[in-house]
C-alpha cells in the first residue's frame, strides 16, 4: 500500500474512533485495561473490608477503607449508606452552568446533609450533557451521541420513593414522567440484578476513579466513590465497580461523572475521599462541577 493511502486511512480511523472521558477529558494517561469480571479474591477482599463508619444520621452511614488489594491495586473507597426505612430524608438535584462551585460548594449553599458529584459536561462551557430535572424543571438535556454511549441510565427521585432505571429518547420525550428530580448518567451498569451490555469503550474498561448511585431491593442507596490517579489509590473500571456494587447489595447501579470529578461531601465532615483534579480548588484538588445529586434532612 502506498503511504499516501496509508494517511487516508489512519485518518479514517481518528474520524470514526469513539470519544473518551471522564469528566470530561482528563488529560491522564489511564492505566492499562485489565481483564474485567468478577473473581474469587476480588469477592474474598471485598467481603474482608474492614469499613471505618460515622453515623451521620438515625439510617445514614458513612463508610471507608483502605485496601491493600482489589481489582489487582491498592483501593481507597468511600460510600455513605442511607437506609430509607430509618433515614427521614430527601434527594434533590442542583444544577448551574459554571464551573466556579464544586460539590461541597454546592452542598453547602443548599445545607445539604450529603452529596456527590453529577453527570457529565461539557469541560470549557459548563453545560450539562445529560437531562437533568430539578424541582419538577427541566433544566438540561441529553446531547444526541450519548444515547448510545453514556446516557443509557437515570437517578430518579421524588422525596424518598427514588428509582434507578434504563434512559432512552424517547423516555426523555416523558421527561422523566412524575419524578421531581432526575439525574441522567451512564452507562447504567445493573438493573433489576441483571448485567447491562455498557458500551464497548475503553471509558468503560480503563481505571480511572469512578462516582456510582446504587439501590438495593431492601430500598438502601448508596453513594460510592473510588479514589484513583493517586498513591494507594489507583481506581477501578466499570466492570469492577459494578462488583462491588452487586457484593454491597445493589440490584441497581448507575455510574456518574468519575475522574477528577468524583467527590463524596458528608456535612460536618467535609469532602471525605481524595478528589484528584488539579488542585485549583482549596479542597484537595476538588473539581468544579455544574451539577451534583445531595441528601437533604427533611
Amino acid at each position: 500500500m502506498k503511504w499516501s493511502k496509508l494517511f487516508l486511512v489512519a485518518v479514517a480511523l481518528m474520524a470514526v474512533a469513539p470519544f473518551t472521558s471522564c469528566g470530561d477529558d482528563d488529560n491522564h494517561a489511564s492505566i492499562p485495561t485489565r481483564p474485567s469480571g468478577e473473581n474469587e479474591a476480588d469477592s474474598i477482599a471485598i467481603a474482608q473490608i474492614s469499613w471505618q463508619e460515622r453515623e451521620i444520621r438515625d439510617g445514614v452511614v458513612s463508610k471507608t477503607a483502605q485496601v491493600q488489594k482489589l481489582f489487582d491495586y491498592p483501593q481507597t473507597i468511600s460510600m455513605l449508606e442511607i437506609d430509607l426505612n430509618k433515614a427521614n430524608v430527601s434527594f434533590v438535584v442542583s444544577y448551574e452552568v459554571s464551573l466556579s462551585k464544586t460539590t461541597s460548594d454546592r452542598a453547602i449553599a443548599a445545607n445539604a446533609l450529603a452529596a456527590i458529584n453529577g453527570t457529565f459536561f461539557n469541560t470549557s462551557t459548563g453545560v450539562s450533557r445529560h437531562f437533568l430535572k430539578c424541582n419538577g424543571t427541566v433544566v438540561a438535556t441529553t446531547e444526541t451521541n450519548e444515547f448510545s454511549t453514556r446516557a443509557t441510565g437515570a437517578f430518579c427521585a421524588t422525596g424518598d420513593r427514588v428509582e434507578i432505571k434504563t434512559w432512552s429518547s424517547s423516555d426523555e420525550a416523558s421527561l422523566g414522567g412524575d419524578y421531581q428530580q432526575v439525574v441522567v448518567s451512564g452507562p447504567l451498569m445493573m438493573d433489576n440484578g441483571h448485567d447491562v451490555a455498557m458500551w464497548a469503550n475503553s471509558f468503560t474498561t480503563d481505571t480511572h476513579p469512578r462516582t456510582c448511585v446504587a439501590t438495593t431491593d431492601d430500598n438502601r442507596v448508596f453513594f460510592i466513590v473510588f479514589d484513583g490517579r493517586l498513591d494507594g489509590a489507583k481506581g477501578v473500571n466499570l466492570y469492577d465497580l459494578r462488583t462491588f456494587a452487586r457484593q454491597m447489595g445493589a440490584t441497581d447501579a448507575l455510574n456518574l461523572d468519575g475522574g477528577g470529578s468524583s467527590t463524596l461531601y458528608i456535612q460536618s465532615y467535609g469532602v471525605i475521599n481524595h478528589p484528584c483534579d488539579n488542585g485549583k480548588y482549596d479542597h484537595e484538588g476538588e473539581r468544579a462541577v455544574p451539577s451534583v445529586l445531595m441528601v437533604k434532612t427533611n
